[in-house]
């Protein structure tokens, strides 16, 4: 009896023992829960974090980063900011936000909460197969629905051309008539009108002797010959030679004695028309 209570203690015992050892086994061997998210590689996401410590940046760039991340947006609250970080995983594996993440001046951001992600590369080999089931289906028409309104429209215009243009009489074509240039009679008549009232100024009478010596060339038939041939007849001339001198003495030599009056004796002939042959007939 004795022997057989011995047994039964024995036996508790290693029960116990092993329940223990079993217990110890699952609390160390137990699988943590995983509280991260799985987000597909090379797709942006976004996280909003609150911290009222300094400002938040983002580290610096550094080739061959598992994590590219953007700071989009600052809200400032009275007494914290609210970041929106956007973030693109390019490679598998568990990654933690605050880690990519640094104050302004460069200090660390201490009581930043942990945010965890997953890059999972199955997320993304269906990726474009998620995306087509969220785009919006087009509606189909078929019977040459907008062959027929293409053409419907093409008439209107055509229509409508033909007639706005069709059968409208042209306006009459206007010629411009230029004016006939002055005569010399009409230019000297009127610089002989401002020799009378006194107004002839320096550039007039340089047109003045121009006009002069012009008509006196065309009295001499002088019109092809070089300007200091036909001075030299003009000054040959008994008829044409006095005037010239006298112009000449009135322009160029202010002190002479010769006065407007001669020189307004010596233009007046040339104000008048020249007959033509037909007017003499």
């Amino acid at each position: 009896m004795k022997q057989r209570l011995n047994f039964q203690r024995k036996t508790v015992r290693v029960i116990g023992l092993a329940g223990l050892l079993a217990l110890a086994a699952i609390f160390v061997y137990w699988p943590e829960k995983d509280d991260s998210l799985n987000v597909p590689l090379g797709v942006e996401q976004a996280a909003i974090i609150t911290y009222s410590g300094p400002n938040i940046a983002v580290q610096p760039y550094k080739w061959g980063v598992a994590v590219n991340i953007r700071i989009a947006k600052v809200t400032a609250q009275p007494d914290a900011r609210i970041y929106d970080v956007r973030y693109i995983v390019n490679r598998a594996g568990t990654f933690d936000l605050k880690d990519y993440l640094i104050g302004e001046d460069g200090s660390p951001l201490d009581g930043l909460p942990s945010f965890k992600f997953h890059g999972d590369p199955k997320l993304s080999k269906h990726l474009d197969a998620r995306i087509q089931e969220t785009e919006e289906f087009s509606v189909e028409v078929d019977g040459y629905y907008y062959a027929t309104l293409i053409g419907l429209g093409i008439f209107w215009v055509i229509w409508l051309l033909l007639l706005i243009f069709y059968g409208r009489a042209k306006p009459p074509q206007q010629t411009a008539v230029a004016d006939p240039a002055p005569t010399l009679a009409e230019m000297l008549r009127a610089l002989l009108g401002q020799l009378e009232a006194g107004t002839l100024d320096v550039p007039a009478k340089a047109k003045l002797e121009v006009l002069l010596l012009r008509r006196w060339r065309e009295d001499l038939a002088l019109a092809d010959a070089s300007m200091s041939d036909a001075l030299e007849a003009i000054g040959r001339s008994e008829k044409i030679g006095p005037p010239l001198r006298q112009l000449q003495h009135w322009l160029h030599h202010p002190a002479s004695n010769v006065r407007r009056e001669e020189i307004v004796e010596i233009i007046a002939p040339y104000t008048k028309e020249p007959r033509k042959p037909e007017d003499e007939s």
